[in-house]
């Protein structure tokens, strides 16, 4: 235990973690002391996730250089493993909470849908480096539509419309192409695949930009994270907190490394990004249900409060050296 202490307040890995988690700190501060207008934060929100995060994604994805033997076991361990943790988020909801299925729906996913953008890019690059563009990039795409959709589904099985649950989940795959961030993962994988060239200013220009990228995401979360409270529900937000930053990382490890023997640069990407806090896309999603919104709001600032501890811990058990 002794050991154990020391590695995570000594160990590299601290030092990688400790910027990200000052920047959003500042961004906090920033607007719940009002240094930044809401309106100021709302405008740094939008460029840092429609243009400085597409940006870097766009460049990432498309001069990265692809195995020729993709390991597709990859994304069935990890995808596998999500819906283990949200169908277990499901049971306990309904054991111990007593929750119908749309409160289902959302407490599920609040504890296996992990921001692995905002935050699980810049942490997943500041500790693995450009190693992990790959597999982050195969995870990130379909994220949404994989877990938004199942969602989905699970809230609107009640409806007797089938056709505005299937028009429901239309949109859903139509706004993952028209998404800033999964759609310019997208286009950056088609220039990459076809072999287009970059003109050579505009990737200079789309460089400058990716390095505002990570600091203004972070800083932008921090700001938007005032928006949030932990009001009530504590129970079930902690519950959604320990299946995120717990189970779900820990189930991750155990089936990537012991079941699907998954290459370990790739097991360790996967894994800090089942590290990451709940997304604040789960409230959004229990707004549009209008289910389930304290807890979601209070496991999204308790888990990004927390996640540090998660990342710290795994990535010891995970032997990370910063890259």
């Amino acid at each position: 235990m002794r050991d154990l202490w020391y590695s995570l307040h000594h160990m590299s890995v601290f030092s990688a973690i400790f910027p990200v988690v000052t920047i959003a700190a500042l961004g906090y501060a920033s607007r719940r002391y009002n240094w930044l207008a809401s309106g100021e934060a709302e405008a740094l929100e939008r460029i840092a996730f429609n243009c400085l995060i597409p940006c870097l994604l766009f460049l990432g994805t498309a001069t990265a250089e692809f195995p020729p033997d993709v390991d597709w076991h990859f994304l069935f361990a990890f995808y596998f493993v999500v819906l283990l943790v949200y169908l277990l988020g499901m049971g306990i909801g309904r054991l111990v909470f007593g929750y119908g299925i749309r409160e289902l729906s959302v407490f599920g996913m609040g504890g296996a849908y992990a921001n692995v953008t905002v935050l699980g890019v810049p942490i997943t690059l500041e500790l693995l480096g450009d190693k992990a563009l790959v597999p982050m990039f195969l995870i990130i795409s379909i994220h949404n539509l994989l877990i938004f959709s199942f969602g989905t589904v699970l809230a609107g099985s009640r409806n007797e419309d089938g056709r505005t649950l299937l028009a429901h989940l239309r949109r859903v795959v139509q706004d993952m192409l028209l998404n800033p961030i999964s759609g310019s993962l997208i286009a950056g994988a088609m220039v990459n695949f076809l072999g287009v060239p970059l003109f050579a200013p505009l990737q200079a220009t789309l460089e400058l930009l990716g390095r505002a990228a990570i600091p203004g995401a972070v800083f932008a979360l921090g700001a938007a994270l005032t928006r949030y409270h932990v009001r009530g529900a504590i129970s079930a937000a902690t519950t959604m907190v320990l299946l995120k930053l717990l189970v779900m990382p820990g189930l991750m490890l155990i089936m990537m490394r012991f079941v699907f023997a998954i290459r370990e640069d790739w097991l360790q990407t996967a894994v800090v990004l089942a590290c990451m806090p709940t997304g604040i896309s789960v409230y959004v999603f229990s707004r549009r249900y209008q289910c389930g919104e304290t807890a979601a709001a209070g496991a999204i600032v308790l888990s990004s409060l927390t996640a540090a501890i998660a990342i710290s811990l795994f990535s010891w058990l995970l032997g990370v050296q910063v890259a």
